[in-house]
């Protein structure tokens, strides 16, 4: 019997949810009316709650709120937190992610898709690609400069995915960019400073409102999530995030804005792993051409920059001859 702490203030939305887990069967739900009155639940009750349901608008706090308190309590730091929401409200999605929330449940809802994510959340076991940076609890770095808050922690983006519906998944267009500054020096042991700010900038200036969440998976490469595909090319999109670049930053640090945008990778089909399916296949794309770049194979592919050209498969610059 696994037991449910629904925080909820709506009695309708009570009544609806006791009705269908108690058709269902397994579950033991309990309710609270306000944030305060579920945090104590849990830390005085006798037995610790298997799952969460927090609705994002309580009368004292919001659901993200309580979701930052509860995760902090001793003993939920793993326990599932489902934050029920507005289904057009990506912000809010992405800012419960961040407080700690493991997946979200879009209002209105019909009783099938409650029990859905209860059985995914129990146990919380999900399949991930053995080819994908493994996600990892992090505390994002300071990021000047920067006006938006798209950038999240690679855990936050990869449950961002996992807890995309079908449709949600068929709207959405992953595109992967890859720094060749950032890994040569980081290869080297150098930390390239300003790097990760500037391609993050130039993504929310190049995509203003069509960029809803972006990672930094490895020291050279970002991923955006994006709701809209873009129209424009690798090649064009990359000539704007080396123009945004070169405006704001004046190739601050010593590194120069030498980028790789991979193709941009939307569903054709759905599957049950398609969110993952996605951002693998934009890893592997802007990798593909990263290689193709490194062995000359694809020499038209490269962006050229006044005093930067390809000679035997490496990028060159003024400095090489200085």
């Amino acid at each position: 019997m696994l037991r449910v702490l629904s925080i909820e203030d709506d009695l309708i939305m009570q009544d609806m949810i006791a009705a269908t887990l108690e058709t269902k069967g397994g579950y033991r739900i309990e309710f609270a009316d306000t944030g305060a009155q579920g945090l104590t639940m849990l830390t005085e009750g006798l037995r610790k709650f298997d799952c969460l349901l927090i609705d994002v608008n309580l009368p004292d706090m919001t659901g993200i709120e309580f979701t930052e308190k509860a995760r902090a309590l001793r003993g939920y730091d793993e326990t599932p937190m489902i934050v029920v929401t507005k289904s057009d409200d990506e912000a809010t999605i992405v800012d419960a992610f961040c407080a700690g929330a493991t997946d979200f449940l879009a209002k209105p809802f019909i009783p099938s898709e409650l029990i859905a994510r209860l059985s995914l959340a129990q146990p919380q076991m999900r399949t991930k690609s053995a080819n994908l940076p493994a996600p990892r609890r992090q505390t994002l770095p300071a990021l000047p400069g920067l006006t938006g808050q798209a950038y999240r922690s690679s855990e936050v983006f990869l449950n961002f995915l996992h807890s995309l519906d079908p449709g949600q998944v068929r709207k959405t267009t992953l595109l992967a960019v890859d720094h060749l500054a950032a890994r040569e020096m980081a290869a080297s042991g150098n930390e390239p400073e300003g790097v990760l700010p500037a391609i993050i900038g130039a993504l929310s200036r190049v995509f203003d409102r069509r960029l809803v969440i972006c990672t930094s998976m490895t020291d050279h490469q970002v991923v955006a999530a994006l709701s809209a595909r873009p129209s424009e090319t690798p090649l064009v999109l990359t000539h704007r995030l080396v123009e945004q670049i070169q405006a704001s930053h004046r190739n601050a640090g010593g590194w120069t804005p030498g980028l790789i945008v991979g193709n941009p990778i939307t569903p054709s089909m759905f599957f049950a792993d398609e969110p993952l399916r996605l951002l693998e296949r934009a890893l592997l794309s802007v990798e593909r051409r990263r290689r193709d770049l490194e062995t000359g194979r694809k020499e038209d592919s490269l962006l050229r920059l006044p005093g930067r050209f390809v000679r035997k498969g490496r990028i060159r610059t003024a400095d090489d001859f200085a």
